[in-house]
């Protein structure tokens, strides 16, 4: 006997279907500007669980990251190495620090200056330390080679581990392709500078022997600063046939009067971080607001807990309120700060104790503390700066 055996409906097979994905392609970024060279492209890279990460390595490197402009493509990474000991073990501390170029796409070859700096995350206080600015030239084609364009020793103490164990590499670079350097306004004002023989002012400064006079055109002087302007007076040499006008500076060195001109024809001052601190109270005395911002810039990323009382004192003296505020700010939660006051141990905050107390009193409640220590015992010939 048979039982036919009913069977039960089934659903219709469909065909599966891929799902559908809402986000199609890629995107890249590339910056279009009229002058590339006022492109600075800043990077940070985070070396997670840095101390374990370094035990177990004989190199670190960071991905490579793109750096796109007006047509040309740069690409890079921040690599990490040791030095080696006189028996041959690495040393873990200090860090070498290098940057590399590891290709190029460019539609036009020539050469380019970079310009670059590496910093350090201080978690303490949140805030980067950052080394000095390097410059170097390069021949820019379509490669993939690897090539080191520089490199920096850098100690890496427990104040730049943050709460993770990690530490953070800054990196800025700029890239200022020749040609267009040449052709800049900056670049036409500095040969004025340079070559023109139509000077009709002489600068009078502190200059050493075998230091060139210095000359520059009245009209520029008249047109960037007011303050300037009224200090030219009338010259009568007869061994200057040529010069109209003198310009009384001679409180001031001659290399520092060098990169004052230098700022009032070209925006720029050579070597930023060795003459910031003196061409401020200068920026904000004869009213050179671009000059001052760049002062402050310079100041503020050169901050370290060795040299930031100085600092405070200048913005404060200079009336530079975001120099101020920023110092300030950099003394908050600092613990090697407060133990410098504390003791003593460096000469800037005794001095401003005494020429400054209400700014001295102001720091010491940035980091939670407003004793005084000029009466406290200390031991003669003990203090630095």
């Amino acid at each position: 006997m048979k039982w036919d055996i009913m069977k039960m409906p089934t659903k219709p097979k469909t065909a599966h279907k891929e799902p559908i994905e809402l986000e199609v392609g890629t995107v890249s970024e590339e910056i279009e500007v009229p002058v590339a060279s006022e492109v600075v492209f800043r990077k940070n890279w985070r070396i997670k669980r840095f101390h374990k990460t370094i035990a177990k390595r004989d190199f670190v490197d960071s991905p490579v990251f793109r750096c796109s402009v007006n047509g040309m493509t740069t690409f890079w990474n921040i690599s990490v190495r040791f030095w080696k000991g006189p028996n041959g073990k690495k040393i873990t501390n200090p860090l070498v620090v290098c940057l590399n170029l590891t290709g190029c796409e460019t539609e036009e070859t020539g050469q380019a200056r970079v310009r670059f700096q590496f910093g350090v995350w201080d978690a303490s206080i949140k805030h980067w330390e950052c080394c000095p600015i390097s410059s170097v030239v390069l021949n820019l084609q379509n490669s993939q080679e690897l090539l080191s364009v520089g490199y920096k020793s850098l100690g890496i103490l427990d104040r730049h581990l943050d709460s993770s164990k990690d530490v953070s590499i800054m990196l800025k670079l700029q890239i200022i392709q020749s040609d267009e350097e040449v052709h800049s306004l900056s670049q036409d004002m500095a040969r004025l500078l340079s070559k023109a023989d139509d000077k009709d002012t002489v600068v009078e400064c502190a200059s050493k022997e075998g230091e060139s006079p210095i000359k520059v055109h009245s009209w520029i002087v008249r047109t960037r600063s007011g303050k300037l302007a009224a200090k030219l007076q009338k010259c009568e040499d007869d061994k200057l046939p040529n010069i109209k006008y003198k310009l009384d500076l001679s409180d001031f060195q001659h290399c520092l009067i060098t990169e004052l001109v230098r700022y009032i024809y070209t925006d720029k001052v050579d070597n930023a971080d060795t003459h910031a601190n003196k061409l401020l109270p200068l920026s904000t005395r004869y009213q050179l607001p671009g000059l001052t911002a760049l002062c402050e810039r310079t100041l503020l990323e050169s901050l370290t807990p060795s040299n930031v009382a100085n600092i405070l004192l200048l913005a404060d003296q200079c009336r530079c309120e975001n120099l101020r505020k920023a110092a300030l700010h950099y003394c908050e939660n600092s613990e090697e700060i407060k133990e410098s006051v504390h003791i003593g141990k460096t000469l800037a905050w005794r001095v401003m104790e005494m020429v400054n107390p209400d700014l001295f009193l102001e720091a010491c409640e940035s980091f939670g503390s407003s004793s005084s220590n000029l009466d406290s015992p200390g031991t003669p010939g003990s203090w630095s700066d």
